[in-house]
């Protein structure tokens, strides 16, 4: 089976150093039980502020709801750990900027397909319905709000596309439970304030 290198959870070409491996083996079967009907909910919201108004969010892209298996787990690691630690970063998910670049992982495409997609609606939004009890790894595209002015954006240029990217978390359901995805965070900026 061909694999595919992913980056910033995307499918992406790398040059340089070669990719790294997730060492784990992926097991479809354990992920496609836990994408099998039942009763629990996963609602949440993908949304970057800034503090002249403008916002990056996951409107008119999508979010993506991986099983956290031992593969996933290593995927996900790989993936966000290999980010720099800024003052942006969200305190308790994980936020990649597509400026960081691709990663130069090999993922199994398998794994990459054994997931559930859904659109985001206008304000960041999105919903996953009967999901079975387990753990799950959702992640988020982010992107620039044309539509929204950004005094940053008028006096410097289109310079905050460079924040677009990838959020992910981790989320537990049980029982019938309605679990929150919660990421959002905001970002200072101003015209007085460059960083």
């Amino acid at each position: 089976m061909a694999a595919v290198v992913l980056g910033a959870g995307l499918f992406a070409a790398c040059a340089g150093n070669s990719p790294m491996k997730i060492a784990a083996p992926f097991n479809p079967a354990q992920a496609r039980v836990m994408l099998a009907p039942g009763n629990n909910h996963i609602v949440g919201r993908a949304l970057l502020w800034l503090s002249s108004g403008g916002v990056i969010s996951c409107a008119g892209e999508s979010a993506t709801l991986y099983p956290a298996t031992r593969y996933a787990y290593e995927w996900a690691r790989l993936t966000y750990e290999s980010v720099e630690n800024g003052k942006f970063k969200p305190p308790d998910f994980a936020y990649r900027p597509k400026s960081e670049g691709p990663v130069n992982l090999i993922a199994d495409p398998a794994f990459l397909e054994t997931s559930r997609s859904v659109a985001c609606d206008n304000d960041g939004n999105f919903s996953f319905e009967r999901l079975g009890d387990g753990e799950y790894y959702v992640v988020a595209r982010i992107a620039w709000q044309q539509h929204i002015w950004d005094e940053y954006n008028f006096f410097y240029g289109n310079e905050y596309q460079g924040m677009e990217g990838t959020v992910l978390k981790k989320v537990r359901v049980r029982g019938g439970e309605k679990a929150v995805a919660n990421m959002m965070w905001s970002a200072p900026n101003s015209r007085f304030n460059l960083w």
